[in-house]
């Protein structure tokens, strides 16, 4: 049975540091579509305040624009970033070796149990209904009545 204890380690660690890798990925990912959305807005509003044309909004002075510009840089350099970062622990979980469920059809010859396939010497029902003190005084039909005796009462 110790290769098949190893075998459920190994799955138990595997399972483990895929659902991390993963996990990281998905983390990563979300990070990137947080900032590109970010990065949307703010050439949305970098649009916006160089046309001037709302009327709402008034054109913005040049410390403004140089503002939002910069933030926008800073925000596309943090996106790249994540990407390349995401890539990376995509690369790392994709490179976790692969290893299989133990289930009974994988266990090796020697740790499976294989019960006889004959039918059994005494009839079954007979086996069930002897008594248990050895005693051959009591018959299956006397078995049977203290039985059902119990059962009605």
């Amino acid at each position: 049975m110790g290769s098949t204890q190893e075998r459920i380690k190994k799955r138990r660690e595997y399972i483990k540091r895929a659902g991390m890798a993963y996990t990281q990925y998905s983390f990563a990912m979300l990070l990137v579509s947080v900032f590109a959305f970010l990065a949307l807005c703010l050439i949305g509003l970098f649009i916006a305040y160089l046309s001037g044309n709302s009327r709402s909004m008034k054109p913005a002075g040049p410390f403004a624009l140089i503002a939002v510009a910069a933030v926008f840089v800073m925000v596309g350099v943090t996106t790249c970033v994540l990407v390349a970062l995401s890539d990376k622990v995509r690369q790392r979980a994709e490179q976790i070796p692969y290893v299989p469920p133990v289930t009974g059809d994988t266990f090796p010859a020697e740790e499976v149990l294989v019960r006889g396939s004959e039918e059994p010497a005494q009839e079954q029902s007979k086996v069930l209904l002897r008594g248990t003190d050895g005693s051959t005084g009591a018959g299956e039909l006397e078995l049977l009545r203290s039985s059902q005796q119990q059962d009605t009462h």
